[in-house]
């Protein structure tokens, strides 16, 4: 009987999570949005979206990431749901590795976009330094803090009182975000391979 209530609560997260992943997308096309599907889609989803908007780390300049912290938290909840409908019983291991993975995934996935946006932009820097367009206006707004930090670090370290040419920035950038996305890439897949052999 209690299995059956968990299974139907992971089925209601699961079909949730749909509908919330339906609702982002249309926000993509105003006309969509702003239908009759699109409003019922907004009251019942922009609740539950609205909620993690409040957390700044889901924010890099103009761009908001919390629907993915939000899609994250809800495939925690199915598959937390899941393995005790399955199981009988609560895992804090299943618990602890759901909750690492939508992390995992959440950090993957920005590092992920800024290397791609990095290099286009430090490939159009050096191929049409002096064109510009709305485009590279918008891109620049969202990789100017990440871009500002991380050559503030670099100026710190080497004790520089000017600041590094913005190309120099771009490029020491791309170079750290990426390293990064790299050595957490491998010690992530160490942890996973740990947990792999814990018991359940």
């Amino acid at each position: 009987m209690i299995q059956s209530i968990f299974y139907t609560l992971s089925t209601v997260a699961s079909v949730f999570s749909l509908i919330c992943l339906v609702r982002i997308v249309l926000t993509w096309a105003p006309n969509l949005e702003y239908s009759a599907v699109g409003r019922f889609l907004a009251r019942l989803c922009d609740p539950y979206l609205n909620w993690f908007r409040r957390f700044s780390f889901t924010r890099i300049g103009p761009a908001d990431f919390s629907p993915i912290l939000a899609l994250g938290t809800l495939s925690v909840a199915t598959m937390v749901l899941s393995s005790i409908a399955a199981t009988g019983r609560i895992s804090l291991l299943v618990v602890a590795f759901a909750l690492f993975q939508v992390i995992w995934s959440f950090v993957s996935f920005i590092l992920s976009i800024l290397v791609i946006f990095l290099f286009i932009r430090l490939i159009y820097d050096l191929v049409n330094r002096y064109g510009y367009s709305p485009f590279w206006t918008m891109l620049d707004r969202f990789l100017n803090p990440v871009i500002s930090r991380v050559s503030g670090f670099f100026s710190y370290v080497f004790s520089r009182t000017k600041p590094f040419r913005y190309r120099v920035s771009l490029l020491l950038t791309l170079l750290t975000v990426l390293a990064l996305r790299i050595a957490l890439s491998f010690g992530v897949g160490y942890l996973y391979s740990l947990v792999m052999t814990q018991p359940v």
